[in-house]
């Protein structure tokens, strides 16, 4: 008996439908379909609208909170430069997450239903629709969870008056991360270094995907040896 595989339905809501993929969901992930439209994720008009994200969400939501993490400290008695300081480090600290994330658990393979469903809802669905301007940025939703068990691991290596600068500092990388992001889907740079980003993250999109993981810099890829070959990729 021949068992027809599993296609799926591009016209109807699709969280559901990609684990049915299996061992073939890999493949269909990583074969980019290009359109502003994005598609339908769920049936349900709640769910759908947390999934959607306008871009700057990001930063209206999240810098007063950088501002006052970094008020926190000064109030606590740290000085203005020794706040930067930290911020710096901070910042620092996120380019490090912002790579080990994109490498490690963005880019794990899959292949059962659950696994393949939940990947898609983490990273798949933007390598399979990149220029789907609403699920480009994390929704703040879950950006605010997360937030959480981050300032308890910052609070277990740092002081309570510096945590909240470095916390501050990681979260002011996270915002330059996804704002950048968008930028470097839908902004048009004409000069360097935002143009060389541009074309290095389109590069990891279209043409080598398991190479280029960096965003905001490609600081780690160099450090651990994944730059991707000599980029040839042509104009977006």
């Amino acid at each position: 008996m021949v068992v027809q595989e599993f296609t799926v339905d591009l016209n109807k809501p699709l969280v559901f439908q990609v684990g049915h993929l299996e061992e073939r969901y890999q493949e269909w992930v990583h074969q980019p379909i290009v359109s502003k439209e994005g598609p339908r994720f769920f049936g349900n008009d709640v769910l759908e609208f947390l999934t959607r994200t306008k871009w700057w969400a990001v930063p209206t939501i999240w810098l007063p909170v950088v501002c006052y993490l970094f008020v926190k400290s000064i109030l606590m008695g740290h000085t203005i430069q020794e706040v930067v300081l930290m911020a710096l480090f901070g910042i620092f600290i996120w380019t490090l997450i912002e790579y080990t994330l994109h490498r490690f658990l963005f880019h794990i393979e899959t292949k059962t239903y659950w696994s393949n469903t939940a990947h898609y809802l983490l990273h798949g669905c933007h390598h399979k629709h990149p220029m789907d301007s609403l699920r480009l940025v994390f929704p703040p939703t879950a950006t605010a969870i997360l937030c959480f068990p981050f300032w308890n691991l910052v609070a277990c290596f740092a002081t309570p008056s510096t945590t909240p600068a470095l916390f501050g500092g990681g979260l002011l990388g996270y915002v330059m991360y996804d704002c950048t992001h968008y930028y470097l889907h839908h902004g048009q740079p004409s000069k360097d270094p935002a143009k060389h980003l541009k074309r290095y993250h389109l590069n990891h999109h279209f043409r080598i995907q398991d190479k280029g993981f960096g965003i905001t810099s490609t600081l780690w890829d160099t450090v651990f040896g994944t730059l991707p070959p000599l980029m040839t990729a042509g104009k977006n």
